[in-house]
């Protein structure tokens, strides 16, 4: 089992949207999107459309909600996370678990070559895990 079955397993549920804010966006815009489709992590892009970070719930409470910042007032660029990790739909479950828990991440952007296929979440892989596994 890869990264891309679960790639496959989310997009025949439906759930392989990708969602994505500018740098720019606020906080508050960016918690009523996540919301709103019942996400925990949305990517940033950068002025010129590449990826910038990732911004999450994480980023939420200790970025945010901790050092009393206004979430109206308070840009993605300055709260997100910049050190993302990428893996390919290639990857094992295994690595990307491994890669997760070493780096304390709950989220990781798989990306072929320039091609982006969205966000895996732990919950995404541990729900393949035992379905599959």
């Amino acid at each position: 089992m890869n990264v891309g079955t679960v790639m496959e397993s989310l997009r025949e549920r439906g759930l392989d949207k990708l969602h994505t804010l500018p740098a720019s966006a606020t906080v508050a815009e960016a918690v009523e999107m996540m919301a709103a489709n019942e996400i925990g992590a949305a990517l940033v892009n950068t002025e010129d459309g590449l990826v910038g970070g990732i911004f999450t719930e994480r980023d939420v409470m200790n970025r945010v909600v901790r050092p009393g910042l206004d979430p109206k007032a308070t840009p993605l660029s300055m709260v997100m996370t910049r050190d993302i990790r990428f893996v390919s739909p290639g990857t094992t479950l295994e690595a990307a678990l491994a890669l997760m828990y070493v780096h304390r991440f709950r989220h990781l952007v798989v990306m072929d070559g320039p091609h982006m296929h969205g966000i895996i979440s732990i919950r995404d892989l541990s729900y393949h895990l035992n379905r599959h596994g």
